[in-house]
C-alpha cells in the first residue's frame, strides 16, 4: 500500500452561494482571483494571507468576516499521477473534515456530495485518473446552513437557543442543527461568530494491490479470578479488505508485539488465511504476564504497547502499526458516578474542553501537545471533549494517552434539539458515530462516550417535554453503536443525565451553574462558600470568569485603547460575565473603581483562582463526590473568560490555583455548622502517607499567643485513593481579620509526595489585616534548564508572586506563606536564571 499526502498549498476562490455545484466547469475554467489556501486549512487562513480580511479573533474583526457566509468556496489541487496508482487493483481518496456541505469533482468527474464534516469522505479514484499526466481535484465548500428553511426548524417543536437574548444577536444559528459540523462556529457565550468553511484535515491518495489492512482492534481481557497486574489476556482483531468483487486468495499475517522501547514482548505470530472478498476479521489471542498496564496521570506509566501487523499476498506486503494503552475501565453509576481504572477507585480531576481555536483547522500537533502537557502539570487526569465542538484530531488523543488524561467524550450534541426525525440526518450520525468510535477505541485515554450536552437536561427544564427532537440519538443510535464497536467503554446518555430530573444530585453527573455563577444573586456568584453546599455525585460542568493577563488582552485588542467600557473590550467579554468580575474584586480585594488596570488583571485573576481552587477543594473533600470538572480549560480566542489558559497559551492565575486543588495529597480545611474546623486529608496516590500533622490557630503577624494552646500535632494514616478526616478543633473566638485557621505536615513517611500547607479564612481577603511581609529569595540549580526558587516570609504573605523573564515558567506561583515558611518552586527556564531577574511580589494593605 502506497499513501500519498495531498496536504499543503491548495487554491482557492469564492463565488456566490447561487453558484451550485453543476458550475463546476465553469469555476474551474477561471483564470483570475485564485489564492492560496493551506489544507489543512479554513478558509480565513487563505484570505487573511490574500490581505483580503484581518485576524477575525482580533478587535472588532469577526463582524468584518461575516460576508464569508454569503459566498460559495471552491478549494482546487492539482497533482500528478504516480504510474504505481495505474498498475494498482485501487486507488481511494481520502478528504477528512469537509466544513460543510461538500461537493468533490476530479478531472470533470462528479465523485459525489459529503455532508459531514465528521466522517471522511472516501471513494475509489483510478478510473477518473489522467494517465501520464495532471490531475484536477476541485471541493466546493460553504458554512453548509444555507438550505434549512423555516419549516425544517418548525418540524423541531421548540426554538433553537442562541445568544440573541444575552444581547448578541449575531452569536448563534438556529439552522446549525441541520449540519454535522463543530456548532460552535457559528457563535457561543465564549466564541465569536466566525462560520468556518474549510478542509480541516488530511487529503489521502492510497493505491492497493490485492488486499489492504483496514484496522488493526487490541482488547485487553481479564483473566478469571486473576490479578490484572499479575497475567492477562489480549485478543487483537485484524480487518483485511481483499479488494476482488468475487475472487478468493491467500494471505499472510504476522503480528509483533514490541514494548515501549520497542522491545519485542513475545514470540511473533503468524496466520495464513483464505481471504474473502471484502472484509475478513483475523483474530490473534496473546497472554502477557506482569503486563504493563496504562494508568492515568498521578497513579502510574502510561506505557503503551506497539503493535505491529504485517500482511503480505502476492502482490502486496502491508505493514500497520497500533499503539496501544493497555487498561480496564468501568463506571459505577448505581448509588455513586465513579470511575474505576485498573481497579482502582478515581476522583477525576480537570475540566471541559473546546476547541483550541475558532479556526479549529489551524490547530497543530504541537499546540495539542503544550495543551494536554499543561493539564498533566495541572495535576488533571481528565478532560470532557464538550459535543458543541469536534472530534478531534489525533495528535489530541495521542497526547491524552502520553500524558496520562482520561477523555469524557461527547457525541457533537449541543444545547439544541436534533431532527432525529429525518432519516438522512439519522444515517449521517450513524455513520459518524461508526467511523469516530472505531477511529478512537484504541486509545487508552477513551474513559466515557456520552450521548449530548444537555440535551437531555433541556427536555426536562427548557422545552418542558414539548419535543423530543434527538432523544432516539441518545437513547438508542448512540448507545447501540458504542455498545457493537467499543463495549469495554461505558455510555451514558447525556450531560448533565441522571435521576429524576436530569440535573439532579443525587444520580449521574450535574451541571453546577444555577446554584452559583449564573445564579440571579451576585452574592451567591462571587462566595466560593457556597460550593460547600454542593451535593452532587459528580460536577461535569460550572464556572467563573476572569481576565487574561495584561499581554494577552493588548495582544487582542490589536491596537485599540484599554479601555473596559469600549466596545472591543466588551466584544470579548463573555456573554455571563455580567459585572461578576468586579463584583468578585469588590468583594474580595478592593472596589474596582478605585484600582490600577494592573491591579484589576491581579485582582481578577486572583479572584477567579479563589473561586477554583475552594470549589475544587469542596468536592475533593467530600466522600461522596467522584469528579470535578470546570468550565472551562482553555480558550479558542481571547477573551475575559472561563478559562486557566488563554488563547496565546499563557496561565492564568487560576491556573496554579488548580494545580493546587488538584495536588496528588492535599489537606483542606473546612468550618462545620458547629463551630469546629475539620482537616481532611485527600490522598490520590498509589500510596501509604503517614506522618505528623500541625495544626490550629496562627495570627497573620506570626506571634502565637500561646502556641501549646493554638497549635496542636497528630499523627495520621492515610491509605492509598482515599480521603479522611485526620484531625479536627474547634475555631475558637479569634479575631478573622488577624488570624487564619492553619494545618501543615511536618513530617511525612516518603519523599515521593509533597503536601503543601492549607488554611482556612473566615473572613474575605480585603477584610484581612495583611501586613507588608519580609520576602526573601535563593535561587540554586536544580538540573538542565531548571532552576530552586526558596522563598520565604517572616509573617503571612498572600498570594506570593515571582515575576520572571519572558521564557521562564514557574510550576508554582500566586500562593500563600505561613509566617516562617520557606516554599521552594521549580522554575523552566531555556536560559540561565540568574538572582537579578527574578522579582518577588504579594498582596498587602498600606493602610493595615
Amino acid at each position: 500500500m502506497k499513501e500519498t499526502l495531498l496536504n499543503g498549498e491548495w487554491a482557492l476562490i469564492d463565488e456566490p452561494l447561487t453558484t451550485l455545484p453543476q458550475d463546476a466547469e465553469r469555476v474551474l475554467a477561471r483564470t483570475e482571483g485564485w489564492m492560496s489556501q493551506p489544507v489543512p486549512g479554513d478558509i480565513h487562513q487563505g484570505l487573511m494571507a490574500a490581505g483580503r480580511i484581518r485576524d477575525p479573533l482580533l478587535g472588532l474583526n469577526s463582524f468584518d468576516c461575516a460576508w464569508t457566509e454569503d459566498r460559495s468556496w471552491w478549494f482546487r489541487k492539482i497533482f500528478p499521477t504516480e504510474p504505481a496508482w495505474l498498475a494498482s487493483d485501487a486507488v481511494e481518496l481520502e478528504l477528512n473534515g469537509l466544513d460543510a456541505n461538500a461537493s468533490i469533482f476530479l478531472n470533470g468527474h462528479h465523485l459525489g456530495d459529503h455532508r459531514s464534516a465528521f466522517y471522511p469522505f472516501v471513494t475509489d479514484i483510478k478510473t477518473h485518473l489522467n494517465v501520464g499526466g495532471h490531475n484536477t481535484l476541485l471541493v466546493r465548500l460553504t458554512t453548509g446552513v444555507e438550505g434549512v428553511t423555516s419549516d425544517m426548524l418548525a418540524a423541531l417543536g421548540v426554538p433553537v437557543s442562541t445568544e440573541a437574548g444575552n444581547g448578541r444577536p449575531e452569536r448563534g444559528d438556529q439552522r446549525r442543527v441541520f449540519v454535522r459540523k463543530p456548532q460552535y462556529s457559528f457563535g457561543w457565550d465564549w466564541s465569536p461568530r466566525v462560520a468556518t468553511t474549510a478542509i480541516a484535515g488530511d487529503v489521502k491518495v492510497r493505491a492497493f494491490n490485492t488486499a489492504c489492512i483496514r484496522d488493526v482492534r487490541v482488547l485487553p481481557h481479564r483473566l478469571p479470578d486473576a490479578d490484572i497486574t499479575r497475567a492477562i489476556d489480549v485478543r487483537v482483531t485484524v480487518t483485511v479488505d481483499f479488494l476482488h468483487y468475487f475472487k478468493t486468495g491467500e494471505g499472510t499475517l504476522r503480528l509483533t508485539l514490541y514494548d515501549a522501547d520497542r522491545r519485542q514482548v513475545l514470540p511473533p505470530l503468524s496466520k495464513t488465511v483464505l481471504l474473502r472478498s471484502g472484509l475478513n476479521f483475523i483474530d490473534f489471542a496473546l497472554h502477557l504476564n506482569a503486563p504493563r498496564l496504562w494508568w492515568p496521570n498521578g497513579l502510574g506509566a502510561q506505557h503503551r504497547y506497539v503493535v505491529q501487523v504485517e500482511l503480505r499476498t502476492q502482490r502486496e506486503r502491508a505493514v500497520h502499526t497500533v499503539k496501544a494503552g493497555l487498561r480496564f475501565i468501568d463506571l459505577i453509576d448505581r448509588d455513586r458516578f465513579a470511575f474505576v481504572v485498573n481497579d482502582r477507585n478515581l476522583f477525576c480531576k480537570g475540566a471541559n474542553w473546546i476547541p483550541a481555536d475558532t479556526l479549529y483547522a489551524r490547530v497543530t500537533s504541537e499546540k495539542y501537545d503544550q495543551l494536554v502537557r499543561e493539564a498533566q502539570c495541572a495535576n488533571f487526569n481528565m478532560l470532557r471533549v464538550w459535543g458543541g465542538g469536534l472530534y478531534e484530531p489525533e495528535a489530541f488523543y495521542d497526547a491524552c494517552d502520553r500524558y496520562g488524561i482520561l477523555v469524557w467524550h461527547d457525541f457533537m450534541f449541543a444545547c439544541a434539539p436534533y431532527p432525529d426525525h429525518l432519516p438522512w440526518f439519522v444515517e449521517e450520525v450513524r455513520r459518524e458515530a461508526d467511523y469516530q468510535t472505531k477511529r478512537l477505541r484504541n486509545h487508552a485515554c477513551i474513559a466515557l462516550w456520552s450521548g449530548s450536552n444537555e440535551n437531555n437536561w433541556a427536555f426536562d427544564e427548557w422545552w418542558h417535554g414539548q419535543t423530543r427532537s434527538g432523544a432516539y440519538l441518545y437513547n438508542y443510535l448512540l448507545p447501540a453503536i458504542v455498545r457493537a464497536n467499543c463495549p469495554e467503554i461505558p455510555y451514558w446518555n447525556g450531560s448533565p443525565y441522571g435521576g429524576e430530573t436530569p440535573n439532579a444530585p443525587d444520580v449521574g453527573d450535574r451541571h453546577h451553574w444555577f446554584d452559583c455563577m449564573m445564579n440571579p444573586d451576585m452574592n451567591k456568584r462571587i462566595t466560593p462558600e457556597e460550593y460547600d453546599k454542593c451535593t452532587a455525585l459528580f460536577i461535569s460542568e460550572y464556572g467563573y470568569i476572569g481576565a487574561p493577563v495584561k499581554e494577552t488582552v493588548m495582544a487582542y485588542l490589536d491596537g485599540a485603547p484599554l479601555d473596559r467600557q469600549s466596545p472591543v473590550w466588551q466584544h470579548h467579554n463573555n456573554t455571563f460575565e455580567k459585572n461578576t468580575v468586579d463584583a468578585g474584586i469588590r468583594k474580595h480585594y478592593a472596589d474596582p473603581e478605585s484600582i490600577s488596570l494592573d491591579e484589576y488583571f491581579l485582582y481578577s485573576g486572583l479572584t477567579q483562582g479563589l473561586m477554583y481552587g475552594y470549589s475544587l477543594e469542596s468536592f475533593r473533600a467530600r466522600s461522596n463526590c467522584y469528579g470535578g470538572l470546570f468550565w472551562m480549560y482553555a480558550d479558542c480566542w481571547g477573551e475575559v473568560g472561563w478559562t486557566i489558559l488563554d488563547s496565546y497559551l499563557r496561565r492564568k492565575p487560576a491556573w496554579y490555583f488548580v494545580r493546587r486543588a488538584f495536588a496528588p495529597a492535599r489537606l483542606i480545611l473546612r468550618e462545620t455548622t458547629k463551630g469546629r474546623v475539620t482537616i481532611t486529608l485527600v490522598n490520590d496516590t498509589p500510596l501509604v502517607l503517614k506522618g505528623i500533622l500541625e495544626y490550629g490557630v496562627m495570627p497573620l503577624d506570626g506571634r502565637p499567643r500561646d502556641q501549646r494552646r493554638d497549635l496542636r500535632r497528630a499523627r495520621f494514616l492515610s491509605l492509598p485513593m482515599t480521603r479522611s478526616i485526620v484531625a479536627e478543633f474547634r475555631r475558637g473566638a479569634h479575631d478573622p481579620a488577624t488570624h487564619l485557621w492553619m494545618a501543615r505536615v511536618t513530617r511525612l513517611n516518603t519523599p515521593e509526595v509533597q503536601i503543601i500547607p492549607a488554611t482556612l479564612r473566615v473572613s474575605d481577603v480585603r477584610n484581612l489585616k495583611l501586613l507588608k511581609p519580609n520576602l526573601t529569595l535563593a535561587l540554586s540549580k536544580a538540573g538542565p534548564r531548571l532552576w530552586h526558587a526558596s522563598v520565604s516570609s517572616d509573617i503571612f504573605a498572600h498570594a506570593v508572586q515571582l515575576t520572571l523573564p519572558a521564557d521562564a515558567l514557574p510550576e508554582d506561583n500566586y500562593f500563600d506563606l505561613l509566617p516562617g515558611e520557606t516554599r521552594t518552586v521549580l522554575i523552566t527556564s531555556g536560559r540561565p536564571l540568574h538572582l537579578g531577574q527574578v522579582g518577588l511580589t504579594s498582596v498587602w494593605r498600606s493602610d493595615r
